[in-house]
């Protein structure tokens, strides 16, 4: 459709690689049609509105990596956290779970012996 092909001109100029909210276009009833369309043809990804169920707690940390086939590398996104400027809500009771939240998230790679 026309107004798909100009929604998705106006998205790839205006926002070549970020997220974008629909209310950021002049006419969000086109847009709505051209997100719909370009969805159907692969043209877009979306990001899920993610939802935790009530009384569940969840951390979510967000990193690009690199999967290469000795290792795996990070790209983006693993800057150390400084703990002291944060105080959480709800703490962790349970201590296998404690050491679990504690463990790297990340592989190391072993170091060849000489």
């Amino acid at each position: 459709m026309k107004s798909s092909r100009s929604f998705f001109a106006e998205t790839t100029k205006r926002f070549p690689a970020l997220p974008f909210s629909i209310r950021a276009f002049a006419d969000t009833t086109a847009a709505k049609v051209g997100v719909k369309e370009c969805r159907d043809h692969d043209l877009l990804l979306e990001y899920p509105v993610l939802q935790e169920k009530a009384g569940e707690i969840v951390a979510q940390f967000k990193s690009t990596v690199a999967v290469l086939p000795r290792s795996t590398i990070v790209l983006a996104g693993a800057l150390p956290l400084d703990e002291t400027k944060f105080k959480p809500e709800f703490a962790l009771e349970d201590g296998p779970v404690k050491e679990l939240v504690k463990m790297d998230m990340w592989k190391k790679d072993d170091k060849k012996k000489k």
